[in-house]
């Protein structure tokens, strides 16, 4: 804190230093209550607003953290970092627009800064503006060829152009330490055997979980290439993937993570290993490669999702599993719509729709049913969350699913269901790639893009128009 020549900048800078010691601590309120204190003394005190907007920031008081940071870099002689904070701040509250002028001032300010870099190359990408994500993604990397930020980021936008064969040994960065706890189930996971270099080993491959669920289940579709050629495979799969996987890949063995870090590290048991999305460093690097893509690779209990359909399937109308959430941490809120924003195509006739939404949907459902009369059935015999092979058979006995960007998305493609997928003007993940209505992952999905950011009314319009014309066929 900087010296203050008001009566009280004793006290002020004592009240400052026990908000910062809260705030490494990470008690938030406790810092925020001695930042206060200090503006009570000192009211334009530049450090106690930067610091008090970037505690607002850390609890999603975008507006207010903005607030604050602005008036600090009015105040602070140099505020490089204050300008940093301000710009992640503004791309949170989508002004893209100034968050890069923000960012570029940290930059011009502080050129050790490259974070700055990396910062402006993903809002260019989030822009869909891919040219210019490279040129800053390409300066970081000037700087400093060996980040790791920088070398996945650069991956993440060549796989959403679809630039495969430039992009995964670039992506294999996302797996080094460097990323914190991105990675943290992978952390944890022992090595027990070489990377694998695409040749087929003397001894088992063992392929080792990859990120989420969604993300196993996604690359997991390579399994399919495995098994086709008769390599010798353990794959460790998050619990709930288990039963649905073996059924999907009779000839690969599979194991939770749990008995995985219980086998003896000291036995060498495997030729090699390898991570699910580094599979597609040797599987998937053309469009050549994309046409062997297998569809459905996953399938579901037939017996179960018959019972189902027998259940939930009524004459000459159309059932439509629906999702409509994704809870993914960065990007969630940005994919997710409401069940009121889906009221186009809600309100169609001769539709009944099932709830495959994890999670808790029952207030949100009922105040539809309230207001609009619109019924979405929820079978409570299925945990959609827990139960994933109970839910693929549930999506199995639909006769399409509606869904945003989530894990339902992924399963419903991947058995093989037509799948409308509502994604948000920027792509969220690569694997959806731009600009086109059909997926080279899922050849049974279709998607359907926001024209402008948070407007869901033109997809959502397509979809009405498309379900319609089924339940149509139905009657």
């Amino acid at each position: 804190m900087r010296p203050a020549q008001k009566s009280g900048s004793g006290k002020a800078e004592q009240l400052y230093l026990q908000g910062r010691a809260h705030h490494k601590a990470g008690d938030l309120a406790m810092a925020e209550a001695a930042y206060k204190e200090v503006l009570r003394l000192i009211p334009t005190q530049p450090d106690a607003l930067h610091m008090l907007g970037v505690a607002a920031f850390q609890q999603d008081r975008f507006e207010e953290a903005e607030r604050l940071l602005a008036a600090a870099i009015r105040r602070i002689p140099k505020p490089a970092l204050a300008y940093y904070n301000y710009g992640n701040t503004l791309r949170k509250l989508g002004r893209f627009g100034d968050a890069i002028n923000a960012f570029t001032k940290a930059f011009e300010l502080d050129r050790s800064n490259i974070t700055c870099l990396e910062q402006l190359g993903n809002i260019y990408k989030e822009l869909n503006q891919f040219g210019k994500a490279h040129e800053y993604y390409d300066q970081l990397l000037a700087l400093e060829p060996t980040s790791a930020i920088g070398r996945s980021n650069k991956a993440i936008a060549l796989l959403t152009e679809g630039r495969l064969a430039e992009a995964w040994e670039l992506y294999e960065s996302r797996l080094d330490q460097q990323l914190g706890n991105s990675h943290p189930k992978l952390e944890k996971l022992p090595r027990l055997a070489p990377e694998w270099d695409g040749c087929i080993p003397s001894k088992p491959l063992l392929v080792l979980p990859e990120q989420g669920l969604g993300d196993q289940i996604f690359y997991g579709g390579m399994l399919a290439d495995l098994e086709s050629a008769g390599i010798e495979c353990l794959v460790c799969a998050e619990d709930r993937l288990i039963d649905l996987f073996r059924r999907s890949f009779p000839r690969l063995m599979f194991a939770t993570p749990a008995q995985l870090t219980g086998l003896n590290q000291r036995e060498t048991l495997f030729g090699a290993q390898i991570t699910m999305a580094s599979l597609g460093r040797w599987l998937r690097t053309s469009e050549q490669d994309l046409k062997k893509v297998r569809s459905p690779f996953l399938l579901c209990d037939k017996s179960r999702a018959t019972t189902l359909r027998r259940q939930l399937k009524k004459p000459n109308r159309l059932l439509v599993g629906l999702s409509w959430q994704s809870l993914r941490t960065e990007q969630g809120a940005n994919k997710s719509c409401s069940l009121s924003q889906l009221l186009p195509a809600l309100k169609s006739e001769n539709i009944d729709f099932i709830d495959l939404q994890y999670g808790d949907t029952n207030e949100e459902r009922s105040l539809l049913k309230a207001s609009e009369g619109v019924d979405i059935q929820r079978l409570d015999t299925i945990d959609n969350r827990l139960d994933i092979d109970g839910l693929a058979a549930l999506i199995d006995a639909c006769d399409i699913v509606l869904t945003v960007s989530n894990t339902t998305a992924h399963l419903s493609a991947s058995l093989g269901k037509p799948t409308l997928v509502l994604l948000p003007w920027h792509t969220p993940l690569w694997y959806w790639h731009l600009n086109s209505m059909d997926s080279r992952w899922y050849p049974s999905a279709v998607l359907l893009r926001q024209s402008t950011a948070g407007n869901w009314s033109e997809p959502v319009a397509q979809v009405a128009k498309i379900i319609q014309g089924l339940a149509r066929e139905c009657v």
